[in-house]
């Protein structure tokens, strides 16, 4: 096991075979009137990389990530995916903390929102297998209403999934879920992202949920990368392996700093 802070993006695994997003941000800057939330921020997400964002509330994380994903402008600085300035935002996908489904769609039909550029005969097939992928074959033809909240966020992860995003952000999109729930969502994630090898670029404010899931853990404070950590474990990882948990304790004694 290795806990690494960088200067730079580590090369935690290898992702000559990934088919993910290269994403690059220079002397990024934002601020909302007077208010800076982000400062100077040089940054190198590899393609295919997991990249997990922590830190407390107000810190910048949210905004980063829209930033990233091309919801948001920068102050200062640029982003380019794949080297380029414009025309990526398409193959981004974001998913929120709350599903976001419209009531009156079925899950299929919700799924469908997805894939708006695709032909019309295309799209039905398309929806029930991506469905299918998050375990909710059977629940094409249900409502929203009548689904738990971890099958809304799958159908959710389902909508994001329907148009093979190269750049799959996440904002606290398990926050909401029970324990065992949540659990079960981090597991399907990983699978998927194991699967695909889009980047993934989560949001969370659970330290444990980080270690989980990603090659690679920014914590921020005051709007800039106070840490970059490695997490060089293999996968999957499992609750209470003790490697994990050092590594969480340590990003913790640092995020809980006075």
């Amino acid at each position: 096991m290795t806990v690494t802070v960088l200067d730079r993006r580590p090369a935690v695994i290898d992702h000559a075979s990934a088919s993910g997003a290269a994403v690059a941000l220079r002397g990024i800057g934002k601020a909302f009137g007077e208010h800076r939330v982000l400062h100077d921020i040089d940054l190198d997400i590899a393609g295919g990389e997991f990249v997990a964002i922590v830190g407390r509330s107000g810190c910048g994380k949210s905004t980063l990530l829209r930033l990233i994903a091309g919801l948001d402008t920068p102050s200062d600085g640029a982003v380019t995916v794949d080297d380029r300035a414009n025309g990526w935002r398409d193959a981004v996908r974001l998913m929120f903390q709350e599903p976001r489904l419209l009531p009156w769609m079925n899950a299929a039909a919700n799924v469908e929102v997805g894939l708006i550029h695709a032909p019309r005969h295309a799209r039905r097939g398309r929806a029930a297998e991506v469905l299918a992928q998050v375990g909710l074959a059977d629940r094409e033809a249900a409502r929203p209403a009548t689904l738990s909240g971890g099958q809304r966020q799958r159908v959710a992860l389902a909508r994001a999934l329907a148009s093979n995003p190269r750049l799959l952000a996440l904002d606290e999109p398990l926050g909401a879920l029970d324990a065992l729930t949540r659990i079960e969502m981090q597991e399907l994630i990983e699978g998927v992202w194991r699967q695909r090898r889009f980047t993934a670029i989560v949001v969370t404010h659970d330290v444990s949920e980080a270690v989980r899931l990603a090659d690679r853990i920014l914590l921020l404070e005051g709007g800039r990368v106070a840490m970059d950590v490695a997490v060089d474990l293999p996968r999957p990882r499992r609750h209470g392996n003790p490697d994990a948990a050092a590594i969480e304790g340590w990003v913790l004694d640092r995020l809980l700093r006075p």
